[in-house]
């Protein structure tokens, strides 16, 4: 028997002519047509793995679009050469290419650029290559992060692949063919939850039930059907806070009820476009009979941080959207000064990833299921001072973090736990706290290692005695460590207050992406990976550099988040930053500055002090270092200069 080929994707685009301009040779085999949205389709008479192809093909309009298919290849067996297509994407020169250690030695990977067709990718080597692995292959070529499972380890199966978007591109999800549904008699389920409908739940409970009966020690998934006004999670792999625009090139952008076509779903080519435009204006009353398409792309755009303004929504659309989140939408005015229209934006995309990241969703399904739920990561906090009249300050910052599971670890660099100013400090401080002394002959890479050697949480973050954090510093950071797949996440040095000058700058915002650099009190990294690079270079000085150096050697990401939960505090007097390893001139902070406030003007993510918001110039902020309130946008820090 023949070995066919396979084209996944429109029915529209002839095969022959795709295969040409990929240069294969259609005439070597026969092919056939595979519909993502047919379950037929994905029907076999035999097993997987006695599923043989001679080229599988996959065409897609987006990397969205190429992630939601990631199931349906769970059992479609293994093919001699695999290609993705992504039309219309020509990625930029320096797009990582890289082939996932599971297929190193199988498969080789390849990525080339197809005049008037876009990217492809192509898997192939010696030997046959599972599809479902040439798949993830493939998808790794395309974004810096390679795709794995976001829902950290929970397998979910499909019956439909209708629902594709419930499992947000997630490696280990499974459209559940007959065979996976009726696994052999010594065998498991493939999947620890099977997503439902009120048409196909009744079934699948009594195929089920028999199953179990006929061996009563395998233990069947449950069956979840989304409630009416449940929305699927957002691909945070694609649809993110990444490539937020601080500054907007171009004016406001309205929104047309004929993109919302297909399920209102959105890709990475279509947020990318919205990005230079101030604001995206959508006028609910011309989106009449799409309310639940619409509260999709409303959900992807606030994941997205774009800023938008709502008006004239319908009552089932509000609802749909909840208080949360409808607040943070309808908070955005197109009179907002530059530094107003990011704050609002960075509080929409944090209440959206609490609501809509992968996690959060099934989050929410398990407890209704009540199963043990996705336990959110744990953040251990270092924070190395010699100085113990700042510990106060800096424990009343971390006492107000948003982010629940917080662990404290400080260490007393030269002095011990018994003086005045520690004992105040620990005894008003509620939370999780650890201490730990140095001698002051210890090195400061040193120093952070005890820190790191005492903490049990997931994460570890460094931040330093001296400067102001935002009250959702830590999790914001949580959320881009989940979202962007780095091994290291920070922010930048951004908005600093000049003591001995009594003036605030911004430094040219950049705003979120992938780079080679963080502000050193701002770093957050997996405990595991960061003992599996050594820990801190037991170096007194350039700790924090050799650590980015270190990461990247190892082939991780770096990425840095928004600057607005972070201020660097530069002292007055000749030792300016208070005997730190790092203390450059005030000039430094002057140069190339895109913003200058006089006074004490710490950004809104932080605010500032309600009995210190009175004059222009902030006297009293000589060497001040006390509470950090919960900022209002009321109220908001900074106003724009005049």
């Amino acid at each position: 028997m023949q070995i066919k080929s396979v084209v996944v994707g429109p029915a529209e685009h002839s095969m022959a002519q795709l295969a040409l301009d990929l240069g294969l040779d259609y005439a070597r085999t026969d092919w056939e047509h595979r519909d993502p949205k047919t379950a037929s389709d994905w029907e076999h008479a035999v097993p997987a793995d006695q599923l043989w192809w001679d080229h599988y093909v996959v065409q897609t309009e987006s990397l969205a679009e190429a992630r939601t298919l990631l199931p349906l290849f769970r059992s479609e067996g293994r093919a001699q050469r695999f290609v993705l297509v992504i039309r219309g994407l020509f990625p930029a020169a320096d797009l990582p290419v890289w082939t996932p250690r599971s297929l190193q030695v199988k498969a080789g990977t390849s990525a080339l650029t197809v005049p008037g067709l876009g990217f492809a990718v192509v898997v192939e080597g010696g030997k046959w290559v599972n599809v479902h692995a040439a798949a993830l292959a493939a998808l790794g070529c395309c974004s810096p992060a390679a795709p794995g499972p976001v829902l950290g380890g929970l397998r979910v199966g499909i019956t439909h692949p209708a629902d594709t978007a419930w499992l947000a591109g997630d490696a280990l999800g499974s459209f559940m063919t007959r065979q996976l549904l009726s696994p052999d008699q010594d065998d498991i389920y493939a999947v620890d939850v099977v997503l439902g409908s009120a048409k196909s739940a009744p079934e699948l409970e009594q195929q089920f039930a028999r199953q179990t009966a006929d061996q009563p020690a395998r233990v069947s998934p449950p069956i979840w059907t989304p409630p009416a006004d449940a929305l699927p999670p957002v691909d945070t792999a694609v649809i993110s806070p990444l490539g937020f625009l601080p500054y907007p090139e171009k004016p406001i952008r309205t929104l047309e009820p004929h993109e919302l076509a297909g399920g209102g779903a959105l890709g990475e080519s279509g947020l990318a476009a919205l990005r230079p435009h101030s604001f995206v204006e959508i006028d609910g009353s011309r989106f009449d009979g799409l309310d639940r398409q619409l509260v999709r792309r409303l959900s992807q755009l606030a994941v997205g941080g774009v800023p938008t303004l709502a008006r004239s929504l319908s009552a089932p659309v509000r609802e749909l959207l909840g208080e949360p989140l409808l607040n943070r939408l309808e908070a955005f005015d197109a009179g907002d000064a530059p530094v107003l229209r990011e704050s609002k934006s960075i509080d929409l995309r944090r209440t959206a990833l609490d609501l809509y990241s992968p996690r959060a969703v099934w989050n929410n399904a398990l407890g209704q299921l009540g199963k043990p739920l996705l336990p959110a990561p744990s953040v251990s906090v270092v924070l190395a001072t010699r100085r113990p009249e700042k510990l106060a300050s800096a424990l009343d910052q971390l006492e107000r973090q948003s982010w629940g599971a917080v662990e404290v670890v400080v260490v007393l660099h030269g002095f011990d736990a018994d003086l005045p100013e520690v004992r105040r400090a620990v005894e008003g401080y509620s939370r999780d706290l650890r201490i730990v002394s140095a001698p002051a002959d210890v090195i400061f890479g040193d120093v952070l290692n005890a820190g790191v050697g005492a903490a049990s949480g997931d994460l570890i973050c460094k931040m330093d005695d001296d400067d102001w954090y935002g009250v959702h510093h830590l999790r914001d950071l949580v959320h881009a460590k989940g979202f962007s797949g780095a091994t290291l996440v920070g922010a930048q040095v951004e908005f600093v207050y000049l003591e001995n000058l009594d003036i605030t700058t911004r430094r040219p915002p950049l705003g979120e992406q992938y780079s080679d650099h963080v502000a050193g009190g701002t770093m957050m990294i997996g405990r595991d990976e960061l003992r599996e690079l050594g820990g801190w270079r037991p170096v007194h000085r350039a700790v924090d550099r050799c650590l980015l150096q270190a990461v990247q050697a190892a082939g991780g990401l770096i990425y840095r988040s928004h600057g607005q939960n972070y201020m660097m505090h530069r002292h007055s007097g000749a030792d300016s930053h208070g005997g730190h390893t790092w203390n450059p001139e005030d000039s430094i902070f002057l140069q190339s500055v895109a913003e200058q406030w006089d006074g004490f003007r710490p950004p809104p993510q932080i605010g500032a002090p309600p009995n210190l918001q009175g004059g222009p110039r902030l006297d009293v902020m000589r060497s001040y270092f006390s509470r950090v309130p919960v900022p209002s946008h009321s109220a908001p820090a900074i106003t724009p200069p005049v």
